[in-house]
């Protein structure tokens, strides 16, 4: 009966500890679904299954000591290993760490290293205090010493600091270990990571946000153009599924992508020059701004986001707007040229000497009828060029030719400011494809906004850069430079930087918004870098024409003279 007895009780005993043992395996493979009803529960479960493994395992030796010496031996053993199994499966699911009296890290398990960064001869010896941030809304490590030391234990989330610099969120339990006199011996601190379950919420949150936009949301890798994500108001306009997305790139978004012209417009984005770009571009159902930004994520991952909105409704208001004027500009330029011309007779003296406060008057009303007929003109070239009538002739083209030549036709304009223009030596060809007209008055633009915003005695520097598969025009000024107020709408119709300088004359606000139209009709970009107190630099960069295309190009217009000849 003892016999029968000794194996019932080693039978329960081993039942009992392989039960417990097996609750704990169970709560490792529940992570996922405890994490997400709470850290503490998920601290709380796996404290209380490892003290039953131990509650079972004391009672049964507790039992088997009254009744067998040799069974209490054995299940000694058998409670020792319970323990070891405990404290194995603790370390590899959490990140343990063990700091000594005097408050210094004596032992950290390898989940430590993984989620901190640091390595064990590195973190040994250190306070623990090396892992808390600066966030005063955060306990410090005095803070929660004081605690552990009142209470005798300590729980709670914290923001820690891995070692470089990223903020691991962990959901922490710190008890103090004592010897059997009562003396502190060291504490133990046992960890949770809850970065990834966090991060995954949050994204699921913004993701939902994201989803439900008006405007369409594209997220796309930098490098391949291949397409990550895009949102339900994206993906209507395109008219994809959501399964639709794998392996689709950028270049499906629109039936003519310009590849080249795509790379030119993010470049500045991706080296660094500006935190957000953005293009005018007609989509296949009607013309869309794209607002595009570069992001790491939360995994350090690079991607490309561009929000997409649909601006019909906006160009149909402008285009109204512009036709109005434009009609009331048509009658207006008629009698401003006969004004006009009646003021400089007048002026000239053909109609008699004028007294020197007649000819003053005189010119000031010379003065604005000039400007008021740059007004009416650039309203007129601005809705030739929306409403598609401005011609644009393209022929292969030199641009040091055209700095020059733009050099010569504006050195009386930036006589009347003090400031003359530079044009830096260049020894190769910039050759592109352009009308060497219309890129005049674009250049015309700019070093009118140059000279007019440059100290007296200053030059304006014109020069080309070379930038791989284009060449960049840069019109470089010594001025005040632009205020970040004024980034955003410096190219929007009738804009005015205001209170920039002293001498500067008014102008019509359509200039740049007219050269920006330009270059983008001839496929290339417009942009400008600017410093105050330093100056401002517009650029425009336009694709190299190349050897074999330059020669096609000479072939084909030489082609044309011969049959306009024959005609």
């Amino acid at each position: 009966m003892k016999r029968i007895r000794k194996i019932s009780l080693m039978a329960l005993v081993v039942s009992n500890t392989a039960v417990a043992l097996g609750l704990t395996v169970l709560l490792h493979n529940w992570v996922p679904s405890i994490t997400e009803a709470g850290p503490e529960r998920f601290t709380l479960l796996f404290m209380v299954t490892s003290a039953l493994v131990a509650l079972i395992t004391v009672i049964s030796i507790a039992y088997a000591k009254i009744t067998d010496p040799k069974v209490a031996s054995a299940m000694s053993a058998a409670f020792d290993e319970a323990i070891g199994l405990r404290d194995q499966a603790l370390s590899e699911h959490t990140i343990v760490s063990v700091a000594s009296r005097d408050g210094r890290i004596k032992e950290v398990n390898q989940n430590f290293v993984k989620a901190f960064g640091y390595e064990i001869d590195e973190i040994v010896g250190q306070s623990p205090a090396i892992l808390y941030g600066d966030n005063e809304d955060e306990p410090t490590y005095s803070d929660v010493w004081a605690i552990v030391s009142e209470a005798g234990y300590w729980q709670g989330e914290q923001h820690l600091k891995a070692k470089n610099g990223n903020i691991v969120i962990v959901q922490t339990t710190i008890i103090p270990r004592f010897d059997k006199s009562g003396v502190h011996v060291d504490s133990i601190s046992i960890r949770t990571d809850l970065t990834k379950a966090r991060a995954e919420a949050a994204s699921d949150g913004r993701n939902a946000v994201i989803e439900g936009l008006p405007d369409g949301v594209i997220v796309y890798d930098p490098d391949s153009f291949e397409i990550i994500y895009a949102n339900k108001n994206c993906r209507k306009r395109l008219g994809w599924q959501q399964g639709d997305l794998d392996g689709k790139k950028m270049s499906d978004t629109f039936t003519k992508f310009d590849h080249d012209l795509f790379e030119r417009y993010l470049a500045p984005l991706l080296n660094g020059e500006e935190k957000e770009v953005t293009i005018e571009v007609m989509h296949d159902q009607g013309p869309v701004e794209i607002l595009t930004h570069f992001d790491t994520g939360p995994h350090g991952k690079p991607s490309l986001i561009s929000v997409i909105r649909d601006i019909t409704e906006r160009k149909q208001a402008e285009s109204l707007k512009l036709n109005s004027v434009s009609m009331v500009s048509h009658e207006l330029r008629t009698p401003l040229t006969s004004i006009k011309g009646a003021l400089r007779l007048i002026e000239s003296g053909a109609v008699g000497e004028l007294s020197p406060d007649i000819r003053r008057m005189i010119s000031v009303a010379h003065r604005n009828s000039d400007r008021l007929l740059e007004i009416v003109n650039d309203i007129l070239a601005l809705e030739k060029i929306d409403s598609g009538e401005m011609s644009f002739v393209n022929k292969q083209m030199d641009l040091r030719d055209l700095l020059q030549e733009a050099a010569e036709a504006n050195a009386g304009y930036g006589e009347q400011f003090g400031v003359q223009y530079a044009v830096a030596a260049m020894d190769k060809p910039a050759l592109v494809c352009g009308d060497q007209s219309r890129l005049m008055q674009v250049m015309s633009n700019l070093m009118s906004n140059a000279a007019k915003f440059s100290p007296p005695g200053a030059d304006v520097d014109l020069y080309i850069e070379d930038r791989s598969d284009a060449w960049r025009v840069c019109v470089a000024d010594h001025g005040p430079g632009i205020p970040e107020s004024a980034h955003k709408t410096l190219f929007d119709s009738f804009f005015q930087v205001e209170g920039t300088s002293e001498h500067s004359r008014p102008g019509t606000g359509l200039g740049l918004t007219i050269s920006k139209k330009i270059v983008q009709r001839h496929g290339g970009t417009i942009a400008f870098d600017t410093r105050l107190g330093k100056g401002t630099t517009f650029y425009f960069e336009l694709t190299k024409l190349d050897a074999g295309e330059a020669g096609m190009l000479i072939e084909a217009e030489a082609v044309d003279a011969r049959n306009t000849a024959v005609a």
